[in-house]
């Protein structure tokens, strides 16, 4: 549990940072568009979208776990389903 809980505040610290240099290279892309400024914030949004979908995923599963899942996530109830179905 502990490891799970420094994972999140670890994913959370990374998603924070990643927003901050998302908006600050889609500004400077918005200033003076090129392709290698494109690139640049196409790659960091790719990452920040990452991140994001395994902090909701962590939330997800905890959640899920003590049953206060009110509506299923397909894709996060798809992940888990694989992790448990190599375990048996």
């Amino acid at each position: 549990m502990m490891r799970r809980k420094a994972l999140f505040y670890l994913l959370l610290g990374l998603a924070t940072v990643g927003l901050s240099r998302f908006l600050q290279a889609w500004r400077q892309w918005r200033l003076a568009p090129s392709v290698e400024g494109g690139a640049v914030v196409a790659l960091i949004g790719c990452a920040l979208l990452a991140v994001m979908l395994w902090l909701g995923f962590i939330l997800y599963e905890v959640d899920r776990a003590t049953g206060q899942v009110r509506r299923r996530i397909g894709l996060y109830e798809w992940v888990l389903a694989r992790g448990t179905a190599g375990k048996r």
